[in-house]
């Protein structure tokens, strides 16, 4: 019988078992958004029993996903609010609410020039500020300040305008959730 035992063996299985787990992991990191998205709720419920009033918004704990259409989309740098720059404000995915409107205020020409001639006012008041002089802040945060509280009152007031009841109350919600400062900057940076 041979003497020190076999420690080793335990040892060895842990190391692959984990090498096992690291490569399950790389191979489902490699696969489409579909596959990804069905590995995650098959964790979020195994049985496939749905809690009843379970959010279909990712960000909450034991939350549903949606079924997004999947694909890369083309020219992806150039669409307004996508990864051809990056936001000062905080990081994390884009809010549909603040996409829709992004959309909203680029596929309407007479908006669009509207609110660029709004983001060139600002910052011609931003670099003229007493705050920038003092190095308080850039002139771009600022403008992108200012530019970002107008947004929110002219677009807030113009779409209340033409809602009501449950529509209005429905409205301020989504209005809510839109990221005005990453609008602004959007505009400014054009």
């Amino acid at each position: 019988m041979a003497k020190g035992g076999g420690a080793w063996k335990v040892a060895y299985a842990d190391f692959v078992t984990a090498m096992m787990a690291f490569f399950l992991v790389m191979w489902i990191c490699a696969q489409d958004q579909k596959i990804k998205q069905s590995v995650a709720r098959y964790f979020n419920t195994p049985m496939g029993i749905f809690s009843t009033g379970s959010s279909k918004k990712p960000d909450m704990a034991g939350s549903m996903f949606d079924f997004p259409s999947t694909g890369s989309v083309p020219r992806a740098e150039a669409v307004a609010t996508g990864t051809g720059r990056m936001s000062y404000t905080r990081g994390g995915d884009r809010g549909p609410a603040t996409k829709r409107v992004s959309d909203w205020l680029h596929g309407d020409a007479a908006a669009l020039k509207y609110w660029q001639g709004q983001a060139r006012r600002q910052r011609d008041l931003a670099a003229a500020s007493a705050d920038v002089r003092d190095r308080l802040c850039t002139a771009d945060e600022l403008a992108a300040r200012e530019l970002a509280r107008q947004l929110e009152t002219e677009v807030s007031r113009d779409a209340a305008a033409q809602a009501n009841g449950l529509s209005l109350e429905l409205l301020r919600g989504a209005l809510g959730e839109v990221n005005w400062t990453e609008l602004a900057e959007d505009l400014l940076a054009r």
